[in-house]
């Protein structure tokens, strides 16, 4: 399946590609705009806008920073599917069209009827918040203009705004705004806001030095863009760049459609947003720069294809894939082009000078404690050095069997560089003047096949679509914090882990795996075989083992015979599921999120709420409890703290168990 829709989109390519012309046969007119049509509309977000985990797919329309605007079928068809859901698009609507297409509308507040009433009954059927309803052809038909539901903020969403796809029959994603609505107007030109030059082998080098070079294009009197700042290169290196598009009336920043790039007049790479298959999304940790995403949370497209990137069908084919290759000490120019999806364009020019000269490769020796550093870039190791005791140090690596020494391959600033190209083998230490450190490298685990690491603490197992390239797998595991790889290395798909941590699990009904990024911490599902975690993960880097006995707590906020809210929250593992019932009937609840507020919703509007009101709650960790109260008074009552369960006494014993273990070898490390 794949395979033929990377087939279908190089045939709608023509042999000469100018600028960034649509491919594709689009029925202009035919669609209605679906939210304040024949109007001047502004958008929040575009077609392709780099997002996290995922290019943003279709558009969405500004509601004048409100909810409840009217939203029309954008044409003749059937509901054809609508959710109800917690987080992504929220309340949702699919309609499918005569001609194929398949239109999505996001983020409602609420359903017009009577897809309302059709949807909150079978929610009280199901009892239930959360809810997918397919339909059939005849049980909910629209025209084109009909109010199908009002504009909100349900979901993921971070304000409000009308969230509009259009797909086609293979669930590819379309541009919305190349189906002709005026309503949208764009003159502004895309902007480059920085660009970074990067090297790709060991050998490679920019301005000198391995690694990320960063750039800051100048804008001309002619509106292009240049590097007004010499720029020396040798080997094989890649370009990324940092930049958006602007649109009439509006300061939001958006994604750019299309991209170009040149060395000497000849295109080498070309990248085309115009349409991509809504189940390989997730591949855009591929198309960016996924480290300084995770890191500095910036997203460089980069204007070359990685190893691993192979199924996005956005790019024209190419020998280079957008690598360049400098080796012949000559100038050469080069020159980027982007396009947003009205056919506005910006240009940047620079020269990259062929440097093959050779940097130092001495330090001056200092008396000061050797302190170096050791990261990964691709498939190099990169050690860094100062302080070192003599001009030129050497670095050894250790190996099971042998050692390597390892030279300088070249000084800044006094610090020694030292490269390892990690396909020739990883190390399990590095020496430089007598100081050690581990590098705690476990296994080469290579893409498309079934790999698996098994030491007497963590077992890892990846399957053939784990991986995007080639993982320099490094785990480490200190009391209940494991480290499982880089969380700077996206994963493709997902990998399961076992995991026997160094103390005794007291409650492991109780106990999960959490993943950690900075600060925050995400329940990761976890099951217990004797004193064996296991669970599955969709992302490296650090996880912990945490035990959770503190069921969920809730703040009532209004009661009433008409209505009834509160806040209701969990403190580690997360709500999984609520219920509300009055007098034991079960009432339908709305749960926003974002505010952390469930509200009650009426059968119909003869219902009141008289009597016992009871709330269940649940986190994921299994932790029930249960709150009740009266509604007897018309009055509004004030707000109702609930107090939350004390930790357990199982809890309070792990927690010791690890304090005791940390405290332990602390002790040892200072003696």
């Amino acid at each position: 399946m794949k395979k033929s829709l990377i087939i279908i989109f190089l045939s709608l390519i023509s042999v000469k590609i100018e600028a960034q012309k649509t491919q594709l046969d689009y029925p202009k007119g035919y669609f209605l705009f679906p939210i304040n049509p024949n109007q001047q509309n502004y958008l929040a977000g575009g077609m392709g806008d780099l997002r996290s985990d995922h290019f943003h797919a279709g558009i969405d329309i500004k509601t004048q920073g409100r909810e409840g605007l009217p939203v029309y079928a954008t044409g003749d068809g059937y509901i054809s599917e609508v959710r109800v859901q917690t987080s992504g698009y929220g309340n949702v609507i699919f309609i499918t069209h005569p001609n194929g297409f398949i239109s999505v509308y996001g983020h409602l507040k609420t359903f017009a009827e009577p897809l309302a009433s059709f949807v909150n009954k079978k929610r009280i059927e199901s009892q239930t918040f959360e809810i997918r309803l397919p339909l059939q052809p005849n049980e909910f038909e629209v025209a084109r203009g009909q109010i199908i539901a009002l504009s909100g903020n349900t979901g993921g969403s971070g304000g409000p705004h009308l969230h509009f796809e259009i797909r086609d029959t293979r669930n590819s994603i379309l541009n919305p705004l190349n189906f002709g609505f005026s309503e949208i107007r764009d003159n502004l030109p895309p902007i480059f806001q920085q660009l970074i030059i990067r090297t790709l082998s060991t050998d490679s080098r920019i301005n000198g030095e391995f690694g990320k070079k960063l750039f800051y294009p100048i804008k001309q009197s002619d509106g292009s863009y240049s590097i007004n700042q010499p720029i020396n290169a040798s080997g094989e290196i890649g370009l990324e760049m940092l930049s958006v598009d602007k649109m009439d009336g509006t300061n939001n920043s958006n994604g750019i459609t299309c991209a170009e790039l040149f060395i000497d007049n000849e295109e080498i790479y070309y990248s085309h947003l115009e349409q991509f298959p809504n189940e390989i999304s997730h591949d855009i940790n591929v198309h960016d720069d996924y480290e300084i995403e995770q890191s500095r949370g910036n997203r460089f497209q980069k204007l070359f294809q990685e190893d691993g990137n192979n199924e996005l069908p956005i790019y024209k084919p190419s020998i280079s894939k957008g690598k360049l290759s400098i080796i012949d000490g000559k100038l050469h120019q080069i020159k980027i082009k982007i396009w947003d999806a009205y056919e506005n364009g910006s240009t940047m020019n620079f020269t990259i000078i062929g440097n093959i000269s050779e940097p130092s490769k001495t330090v001056n020796p200092n008396a000061l404690p050797v302190i170096f550093s050791q990261s990964i870039d691709e498939n190099t190791l990169v050690i860094k050095a100062r302080n070192l005791k003599t001009i030129n140090s050497i670095a050894s690596l250790k190996f099971t069997n042998s050692v390597i020494d390892l030279p300088i391959n070249y000084v800044k600033n006094n610090e020694a560089v030292y490269l390892w190209d990690l396909k020739k083998g990883l190390p399990d230490s590095v020496i430089i003047d007598g100081l050690a450190k581990a590098t705690n490298f476990r296994k080469m685990i290579v893409p498309n096949l079934n790999n698996t690491f098994i030491s007497d603490k963590v077992e890892v197992n990846f399957n053939e679509n784990s991986l995007y390239d080639t993982l320099y797998l490094q785990t480490e595991i200190n009391v209940n914090q494991i480290k499982i790889g880089e969380n700077i290395i996206p994963l493709k798909g997902k990998i399961a882990v076992k995991v026997s941590p160094e103390f005794r699990v007291i409650n492991s009904d109780k106990t999960s795996v959490y993943y950690r990024n900075k600060n925050d911490r995400s329940y990761v599902k976890t099951t217990w075989n004797s004193n064996q975690a296991q669970f599955e993960a969709r992302r490296l880097g650090n996880f912990e083992i945490l035990t959770d006995t503190i069921p969920p707590k809730a703040l009532i906020i209004r009661k009433n015979p008409d209505e009834f809210s509160m806040r209701i929250g969990d403190n580690l593992s997360g709500v999984k599921s609520f219920k509300a019932y009055v007098n034991n009937e079960f009432v339908l609840t709305e749960y926003d999120a974002k505010q952390s507020k469930l509200w009650s919703v009426k059968r119909d509007s003869a219902q009141k709420f008289y009597g016992d009101l009871r709330l269940e709650l649940e986190d994921n960790q299994g932790n029930r409890v249960r709150f009740e109260t009266k509604i007897d008074s018309v009055k509004i009552a004030p707000p109702i703290v609930i107090k939350k369960s004390k930790q357990s006494k199982n809890e309070s014993k792990n927690r010791r168990q690890i304090s005791s273990i940390r405290a332990k070898r602390l002790k040892r490390k200072h003696r």
